[in-house]
């Protein structure tokens, strides 16, 4: 049996090409009909929020005493009675040492007969002066009649005067200087007293009898440190984000480990400002009250204080907030759009985040926000 071999005229072979280009061609019209079709997505969406809330937060703080000085010597001298030791409580103005400078008394002897010569040499130009006066007058007096003195006498009488009153008038000036030189060394003489600047607690004493001390610029320890714990400082650093969110008047709390059982209550009093530079923080000053002396300035504490913004700001759900290496971003729905809009976040508050950004209370965004909603795209 022969083989049959089958000849494709040119007709034929055109015939087959509009056949297969017809058929690509509706199969991709099909396709593309079919993408047009396919349902957008549908998405929860939930409304942008503005709120003002008061929230606590857990800071940590330190006592510190109301007052706190070093006690050192404003002259120099040896040490000669301690009256305090570590612990003692004094009242203002209390003797705490005693020291002993033998130079600085005798300047002070020196200082006082300083002032006695004075007085008598004021006292004996004072008595020339009025004699010089008088025998100016009376011959002043006598010229009055034609030829009884002459013009010299006259003029010698009254150039007696003139230098007497100014040698009184010296005489005055070194009592005076004599006087201001003996109230600086009685000045002196009682810093050889050491006295409490105010009621406090003795925490340090460095002296002891016989003990050779200086003045505070000599470079050594003090003789004393002394505080004040009856009123103590609760110091808290208030970082950056939360430099506008402490009320005045506010109340807080506080727990220290010495006595974890028990909350202590503390009141706003005073703010530096300003932030630290090496940490970003602003220190906050609470006052607490420590007559009873259960606090110890120098504890470290736990303090509670509530915090809120100054004015109300927006809030999302947490899921809302996409955060990718394309930035964070919430995609609020515009006109059946996804609308990709840049925010910063701020602080949390349940299941809501702070956000910053160009967007409105009450306006629409998606609720679970998903990366593959892209920018753009439709919603339903």
């Amino acid at each position: 049996m022969k083989a049959m071999h089958l000849k494709i005229t040119p007709l034929c072979w055109a015939i087959l090409l509009v056949i297969a280009s017809t058929s690509c061609h509706t199969e991709k019209k099909q396709k593309e009909t079919t993408q047009l079709q396919s349902p957008r997505p549908t998405v929860a969406l939930t409304k942008v929020s503005s709120l003002q809330p008061s929230k606590q937060v857990v800071l940590p703080g330190e006592l510190k005493p109301w007052n706190r000085v070093s006690i050192s010597a404003k002259v120099r001298g040896y040490v000669g009675d301690v009256q305090v030791d570590r612990g003692t409580q004094v009242k203002s103005g209390q003797i705490l040492a005693v020291l002993e400078a033998p130079e600085i008394k005798a300047a002070l002897s020196n200082a006082q007969a300083n002032v006695a010569a004075a007085e008598a040499r004021l006292i004996e130009q004072q008595a020339t002066l009025k004699s010089s006066k008088l025998t100016y007058e009376r011959t002043y007096e006598t010229s009055q009649t034609a030829g009884a003195v002459s013009a010299n006498e006259l003029d010698q009488a009254y150039a007696s005067m003139m230098a007497d009153s100014a040698l009184a008038s010296s005489s005055q000036g070194a009592l005076e200087a004599a006087k201001a030189q003996l109230i600086s060394q009685k000045q002196l003489v009682s810093y050889l007293t050491v006295r409490a600047p105010f009621d406090g607690v003795i925490i340090e004493r460095n002296v002891s009898p016989g003990t050779l001390v200086g003045t505070s610029d000599s470079g050594g320890s003090p003789m004393f440190v002394l505080e004040d714990q009856s009123k103590l400082r609760l110091t808290v650093a208030i970082p950056e984000n939360l430099a506008n969110s402490i009320p005045e008047n506010t109340e807080a709390t506080f727990t220290v480990t010495a006595d974890p059982g028990r909350v202590y209550q503390a009141v706003y009093a005073r703010s530096a400002n300003s932030l630290q530079e090496h940490n970003r923080s602003m220190l906050t000053e609470f006052d607490v009250d420590n007559r009873d002396g259960r606090l110890k300035a120098g504890m470290y504490a736990e303090a509670t204080l509530p915090v809120s913004r100054n004015a109300s700001t927006l809030f999302v759900p947490a899921s809302s907030v996409v955060t990718s290496s394309e930035g964070v971003y919430v995609i609020r729905k515009k006109e059946n759009v996804a609308d990709w809009v840049r925010v910063s976040k701020g602080s949390a508050l349940d299941t809501l985040v702070e956000v910053f950004g160009a967007l409105q209370a009450g306006e629409l965004i998606v609720k679970n926000a998903d990366p593959e909603l892209r920018d753009g795209m439709a919603l339903d």
